[in-house]
């Protein structure tokens, strides 16, 4: 029975992968009229991958006018699945865009979507923070939103890891509202190093908007420091 189970599961992975080409074909194509549209091609795609492997996704906002923000740093606050990365591009929320490393926009499909949509791609955040913080600011004041994990990196434990300062530093320089997030149920569904999703609910908890109107570079760390007590509040270690 076990030995069907992993059959069927690898056969849908194989499905998933080469319908992938086709949806990045399709959407690579609409990219050149219309950015979000192609972007909502990719969603429906990521939306196919959760309907396969029984996840349920919620989005949980604290605010209702979250969902017409604009001018927003979108914070996650605990990376600790692979699955994160195709969350994140799931918020819904019009506009936005995200940051990823070089070494995930040339991982097969997944990170070809995300660059063919306008994600931002660095190779290391400290020696090109001036050029991401003036190509973000743009797109902020033009209103925009951005998408970033706070922590850089998946958790191996499913604990938290060291925040990034870059995020704060990103709200702080355009004059942003930060809203931070978190995703309960992806760990469990697909932890660390783990090739088999389980099925599950994902709920995606998007909290209260925090101004960042008036701050300036110097209040980075109390920023940092409100983010983490934050986390802490909402049961992560």
């Amino acid at each position: 029975m076990r030995i069907l189970t992993i059959t069927w599961y690898i056969l849908k992975l194989i499905i998933y992968c080469f319908l992938g080409f086709f949806y990045f074909l399709v959407a690579g194509f609409i990219r050149f009229f219309d950015l979000w549209k192609a972007i909502s091609i990719f969603q429906r795609y990521l939306y196919l991958y959760f309907k396969l492997f029984g996840l349920n996704i919620y989005f949980e906002f604290m605010e209702e006018k979250t969902k017409t923000a604009s001018n927003t740093v979108f914070v996650l606050l605990n990376q600790s699945s692979f699955l994160d990365s195709m969350i994140a591009p799931l918020l819904p929320v019009h506009k936005t865009r995200g940051i990823i490393n070089v070494e995930f926009a040339i991982y097969p499909v997944l990170g070809w979507f995300l660059a063919i949509c306008n994600f931002v791609i660095i190779r290391q955040w400290s020696t090109q923070a001036k050029r991401i913080l003036n190509r973000t600011d743009k797109f902020l004041k033009s209103g925009g939103n951005m998408i970033i994990s706070i922590e850089g990196k998946r958790s191996k434990d499913g604990k938290l890891n060291e925040y990034k300062k870059g995020p704060v530093v990103m709200a702080i320089n355009s004059q942003s509202d930060i809203v931070p997030f978190i995703i309960e149920g992806a760990y469990e569904s697909l932890p660390y190093k783990s090739l088999y999703t389980q099925p599950g609910n994902i709920k995606i908890k998007l909290l209260n908007p925090i101004s960042t109107i008036g701050m300036t570079y110097n209040n980075r760390n109390e920023l940092n420091n409100l983010l983490k007590s934050i986390a802490h509040e909402n049961g992560l270690k």
